[in-house]
């Protein structure tokens, strides 16, 4: 697998630190720098050129969307994927029309971030393997410019988690910062204890939900799950 660079612009600390956590667990790709303003997102861009750019939308001082059109504008070769809480409709036409190579929406799945990692550098293989003095047909081009959209709108989920019950969860968990009981948690869904644990634990192997022990009023150890690492 050839060797991209990324780059991430995120104001969030914690959330850049995921994402390059992310983007390190997928083989073929590095995090080589890390911007939390457009001053440093534009110099720092501009110097390293990352094949990659992994963008937020919402900045104390830009709006993202701006700066991806400057990053079309001035590297035309640079691919950027929007990683954010943004859901207007407007944003996403936006960003669309400004030539994203995906949209991701917080809290991020990691298997879906995995999943456009590799679709795109099955994208950008394809394009390197063009000979500039050969010709192509339509079922090259196709190949390169047609995307699996389904790969791109939903989720690669393990047998028995179902994404809007996933939602569900990481909603209950992101608005109660005291986190939950895999008991509390089935109550307030409507699933059983056993369902509710189940999600809980697959979002801790996706690490978007810690787990700590808490004890009971008879001393009965507890899994209590929280939002966040």
């Amino acid at each position: 697998m050839h060797s991209w660079e990324v780059f991430i612009v995120e104001d969030d600390i914690r959330i850049a630190e995921i994402n390059r956590k992310f983007v390190e667990k997928v083989e073929g790709f590095s995090v080589c720098g890390v911007a939390l303003t457009e001053e440093e997102a534009k110099e720092q861009i501009a110097i390293l050129q990352p094949d990659l750019v992994i963008l937020d939308i919402y900045f104390p001082d830009m709006n993202g969307l701006d700066l991806l059109r400057w990053i079309r504008s001035e590297f035309r070769g640079i691919e950027v994927i929007m990683v954010t809480a943004a859901t207007e409709v407007n944003t996403l036409k936006h960003a669309l029309a400004d030539g994203i190579f995906d949209y991701i929406v917080k809290p991020v799945i990691f298997q879906r971030f995995k999943d456009t990692l590799l679709h795109f550098n099955e994208y950008k293989m394809s394009i390197h393997q063009l000979s500039a003095d050969k010709e192509v047909n339509q079922n090259v081009i196709d190949s390169i410019i047609k995307r699996d959209k389904s790969e791109v709108i939903h989720q690669s989920l393990p047998k028995g988690i179902d994404p809007i019950t996933l939602d569900k969860v990481l909603s209950m968990l992101s608005q109660h910062k005291k986190g939950f009981t895999a008991d509390d948690l089935g109550q307030l869904i409507g699933a059983s204890r056993t369902t509710a644990r189940r999600y809980l634990e697959y979002l801790v192997s996706e690490q978007k939900v810690r787990a700590d022990i808490t004890y009971g009023g008879v001393g009965r150890p507890e899994r209590i799950y929280q939002y966040g690492l």
